[in-house]
Parts: C-alpha cells; sequence; structure tokens
C-alpha cells in the first residue's frame, strides 16, 4: 500500500488583508442579490485562528486515517496450524499453513482456517472501533443516517453466500456479503497428500479474493441507493 502524503495547509499572509480589500470592494459594486450573498460571506469569514484550528483538526484526521488504513490484523487457529491476514477493510491479504497441518486432515485444516480468520476478524473490528471512537471531527447527521441506512441494509442480506472454488479443484470456499468466511471445504481426500502447503495456501487465497470481489460489488450495489442522498 502506498504511503499517504501528509495533509498540510498554511494560512496566508495575507488572509486578513484580501478580507478586507473584498469589504472594501463591496462599495463599488451595486447592491443586489449577488452583493448580499458576497457581504454576507465576507462577514462571516472565519479567523485566521479558526482556519489554522480547521486545519490542525483536518491534518489529525488524515494522519489517523492513513494509520487505520496501514493496519493489518493477523489471527491463528488455537494450535497455529493455520495464520491468517485481513487488511483494515477485511479482505484476505495472506494465508500461511504451518508443516504440522499435514497432520489434522482435511476438516481440520478447514476448522483452523475458519479459527484463525475469526480472531483476525475479531481484531479487525476492535481495531476499526477504537478509530471510530476517535475524536477527529463531527459528521452531519444526515451523512450519518445514510450510514445506518446502508447499514441495515448489509445486515438484512448479509447470510447471502459467494462461492469460488479453488482453481485445482481440491476445495470450495465462500464468503457471506459481508466478505467474511462462511465455509471452507475440500472436495478431495487428504489434500496435503496431493499439494503442498504453500501451494494450499495460494489456491485458498486466490478463491477467497475472487468471491470477496463478488462480495464487494454486490455490497456496493446494495448500498448505492443510501449513498446517492448524499448527491
Amino acid at each position: 500500500m502506498s504511503e499517504a502524503k501528509p495533509f498540510a495547509y498554511e494560512v496566508p499572509e495575507d488572509y486578513e488583508r484580501f478580507i478586507e480589500e473584498g469589504q472594501a470592494g463591496l462599495d463599488k459594486v451595486p447592491r443586489n442579490e449577488n452583493w448580499e450573498i458576497a457581504q454576507r460571506v465576507l462577514a462571516e469569514a472565519p479567523s485566521r485562528e479558526e482556519v489554522a484550528a480547521a486545519q490542525r483538526l483536518a491534518a489529525e484526521a488524515m494522519s489517523a486515517l492513513a494509520e487505520f488504513q496501514q493496519v493489518e490484523h493477523t489471527g491463528y487457529d488455537p494450535e497455529q496450524h493455520v495464520k491468517v491476514v485481513l487488511d483494515n477493510t477485511g479482505r484476505l491479504s495472506g494465508i500461511e499453513l504451518d508443516a504440522r497441518a499435514v497432520r489434522i486432515g482435511n476438516n481440520g485444516i478447514a476448522a483452523a482456517f475458519t479459527a484463525a480468520w475469526t480472531e483476525a476478524e475479531t481484531r479487525r473490528e476492535e481495531h476499526a472501533s477504537a478509530f471510530a471512537g476517535r475524536s477527529v471531527g463531527g459528521v452531519a447527521s444526515e451523512v450519518e443516517q445514510v450510514m445506518r441506512d446502508a447499514e441495515a441494509a448489509l445486515a438484512a442480506r448479509e447470510h447471502e453466500r459467494f462461492e469460488q472454488a479453488t482453481e485445482d479443484g481440491l476445495g470450495r470456499v465462500a464468503v457471506n456479503l459481508r466478505g467474511r468466511i462462511s465455509e471452507v471445504v475440500f472436495l478431495q481426500n487428504n489434500v496435503l497428500n496431493l499439494t503442498d502447503r504453500h501451494t494450499l495456501a495460494e489456491q485458498l487465497l486466490a478463491a477467497v479474493t475472487a468471491a470477496q470481489g463478488a462480495a464487494a460489488a454486490a455490497a456496493d450495489a446494495v448500498t448505492a441507493p443510501y449513498y446517492h442522498r448524499l448527491g
């Protein structure tokens, strides 16, 4: 992921002079509706201190967002047979199978994968909640309502499944509308006798990525009508 550029803005040195000149210029133009709008804008112009404070707040928000976006979340099953890595959106970015995974069979691998995912997802949700609770400025009530409505629409269809088979035909995965793993099934007995653990991890990663892509497209279609209300 590319590193976010720092947000920076300096209040012009001649900020106050610009406001004063604008106010003086109003005496030279006809007093009509446009004059009234300009007069109100200039009269309500924020002070240098208020502009600087707003810029500091924006910088803090951008910094926090950049930090949030760069964090990945790792989970393991209790026996550490499987490692799962999720990005800040819940997309799967990595899978590792320990050498001992060959001993636990298909069902054991599937269960370990699901358990590792659950741990990574729990950590991701905790981090997202902590980020949402940080004081980086208020959110307009209209935006909050749209977000609540979109969330309710997603929740109502969260059970929908998006399946994808591995390219080698040894397995199949399914995710729900939010892209969270809901099923891992292996279609041949003792898959680690048919392929190595690294290849199996790559196959699972590719299958989950495809399934999550389909789920994301469907989720966007569900929420789009709500976000369109914001213009």
